[in-house]
């Protein structure tokens, strides 16, 4: 019978070809179908550092320069090396790596190692997971073929060999490698170079030399280059950790001067960002941008929304909203989008509480107000500790604002009954000493109304507003209250309450500069 033990780890190989262009054509989904040769520069001029499988077919390979490429009879399309957009496109493709696997080694632009221990039980066998894999990498805009082996050497081999998906079994990869050649071992030039003087020119006749006479020539190095022919490579994977934010940019061969336009770039990368955060089940409750100008300078903002938001259509709303209470103003040659990613656990909606917005809802009206009155306009109030009337700030709104206990009604918005100030200065139809009784409710103003309020005597005799109007009969105060003396900017306030000769009662207040109408009374 045999025996055999199966392997403890299995990896897959995620192999993005020209990965350069790969990213370019990601960044700009229009080149998508055509020949992309991407250049870089190096003097005397622009040489091709990648070209798509299109452009090679056209006879284009890198080290070509930018004036042979041109030359050529049949045409390509050239765009220069954008490190921002690699950037990006190797993030979702690590992102999309971490929804899978909790092990992820990126290996340098475009390949990605994945330990598949354990996985089968969610995705399926090993060539189901690498179909979807394939389609995951593919639905970002980074084409990508999958490998799968024992070993990492193994992985990266069955990855280039062409195939969408290809899956060496344990036990056979010393057979897969042997026909391939010297240079997939990436050993230094040197080293390369002495082993074909002895006539090696493949994986499997280097795995056939003697150990012994291998060790005496090449030392610890060649049985280690040995070993790796054969398939066997014993390093653990070298993971790495999730970024703390997802980031899109684009560069723009082209400026930009009008809203519409920018909002067409920042919809497109508000669809990349929505995607990546997507696939790792994520929201962001920040989202940020900058604008770059042609000019060098820079335009950037943020924007809280009051509930994560993990859609495209939320997002667009918020920067939507943002442009339109102030724009970057010039010439635009690139855009940075960054979102915060969050996790919100599922929660369910209470029964009891219908009353309760939608938190789509609730996101796109305070975009909207956001856009009518600025984004410093629209927040949470906050009571200050100070004795000052109407001492209050906004604070932003962000995410479990809700959730928290509601702040203290603002000074003059409760409802409940207060005892009112007795009026005991004689007047038109009041007598000496004479009160009012009863539960009274005061109703604030906001904002207060400018008053024009004349004094005889060092009392108020009339009041003219844009509200209320008439000869004061009777009237009780002052009534002071200061603070911040200790400052240099102290204050004071004074409030009467007065009774107009149509027997409206009012508050009116005075700050030492000018006279306000606070509040009516009911």
């Amino acid at each position: 019978m045999d025996y055999r033990v199966a392997p403890l780890r299995r990896l897959a190989c995620l192999f993005v070809p020209d990965f350069p262009a790969a990213a370019a054509i990601r960044a700009e989904p229009c080149l998508r179908g055509q020949p992309v040769v991407i250049l870089a520069e190096a003097a005397p001029a622009r040489i091709v550092v990648a070209a798509d499988r299109r452009a090679r077919e056209r006879g284009v390979t890198p080290g070509m320069t930018e004036a042979e490429v041109v030359a050529r009879p049949r045409s390509v399309v050239c765009r220069r090396r954008v490190p921002e957009h690699e950037q990006a496109a190797e993030q979702a493709l690590l992102e999309m790596a971490w929804a899978h696997s909790p092990r992820v080694e990126n290996a340098g632009p475009g390949v990605l190692y994945l330990d598949l221990g354990g996985l089968s039980a969610l995705f399926g066998d090993e060539a189901v997971l690498g179909r979807r894999l394939g389609r995951c990498a593919a639905d970002l805009g980074v084409p990508a073929v999958v490998g799968i082996a024992s070993s990492r050497i193994g992985a990266r081999a069955a990855a280039r060999d062409g195939a969408a998906v290809r899956v060496v079994r344990a036990g056979e990869e010393a057979g897969f490698l042997a026909p391939l050649p010297l240079a997939m071992l990436e050993c230094s030039p040197e080293m390369e170079e002495r082993l074909r003087r002895w006539g090696i020119r493949t994986l499997g006749e280097l795995s056939a030399l003697p150990g012994r006479s291998l060790f005496q020539r090449l030392g610890t190095e060649g049985l280690r280059l040995q070993r790796l022919a054969r398939g066997e490579d014993a390093r653990p994977l070298q993971p790495c950790l999730p970024p703390l934010i997802v980031e899109e940019s684009m560069e723009l061969d082209w400026t930009i001067d009008t809203r519409e336009r920018l909002l067409e770039v920042l919809n497109r990368l508000a669809e990349r960002v929505s995607g990546r955060l997507a696939g790792q089940d994520l929201s962001t409750d920040r989202i940020e941008w900058s604008c770059q100008r042609a000019d060098g300078s820079a335009h950037a903002g943020a924007i809280t929304p009051a509930v994560p938001v993990g859609e495209k259509a939320g997002m667009v709303a918020l920067l939507r909203a943002a442009l339109e209470s102030g724009s970057p103003g010039g010439r635009v040659s690139g855009i940075t989008l960054r979102a915060h990613p969050v996790r919100i656990p599922p929660a369910q909606e209470p029964l009891g509480d219908p009353s309760r917005p939608r938190p789509r809802l609730l996101t796109a009206t305070l975009a909207r107000l956001a856009a009518l009155v600025g984004t410093h306009q629209v927040g949470v109030p906050v009571l200050l500790d100070s004795h000052r009337p109407d001492a209050v700030r906004i604070e932003p709104i962000g995410p479990g604002d809700s959730s928290r206990p509601h702040p203290d009604p603002l000074p003059g918005r409760e409802k409940e009954p207060q005892e009112p100030r007795s009026l005991s200065t004689p007047g038109k139809g009041q007598g000496e000493g004479e009160r009012w009784q009863g539960a009274l409710v005061l109703r604030r103003l906001r904002p207060p109304r400018p008053a024009t309020v004349p004094l005889v005597g060092g009392r108020p005799v009339q009041l003219r507003s844009d509200l209320l109007s008439g000869r004061i009969v009777a009237s009780a105060g002052p009534w002071r209250s200061s603070g911040e003396w200790w400052t240099e900017a102290p204050w004071f306030h004074d409030e009467w309450d007065v009774e107009l000769e149509r027997g409206m009662l009012c508050r009116l207040a005075h700050d030492g500069h000018a006279w306000r109408l606070e509040g009516i009374y009911d």
